[in-house]
């Protein structure tokens, strides 16, 4: 996967070893539900994870949660290749970027 620039997030967590030029069915091992976090300023949190969890069937899932409040997502995307990964890494961080700015 490319590199994404986090911007003013700090990776706090990354389990993501998934390797873009194997099936998922090759790598079930690296489908987790927790692949990566990143922390953000004023408590915003990015998470991606795959779920379900080892199911070369499944898919990833690219969330942004203000206070740790999971039940109500302030961005949530559905993914299941490389090019919609690595879209929604980058919306998420410009929502994060965009609210965080607008807070200063």
């Amino acid at each position: 996967m490319e590199r994404i620039n986090f911007k003013s997030g700090r990776i706090v967590y990354n389990e993501f070893f998934i390797d873009f030029t194997k099936t998922y069915l090759e790598q079930v091992d690296c489908l987790l539900e927790d692949l990566l976090q990143v922390e953000f300023p004023e408590n915003y949190l990015l998470d991606v994870g795959w779920y379900p969890e080892y199911n070369s069937e499944g898919e990833f899932i690219v969330q942004v949660i203000k206070d740790y409040n999971w039940e109500i997502p302030i961005y949530k995307r559905n993914c299941k290749n490389k090019e919609t990964l690595t879209q929604s890494l980058k919306k998420a961080i410009g929502v994060i970027e965009n609210i965080i700015g607008e807070n200063k």
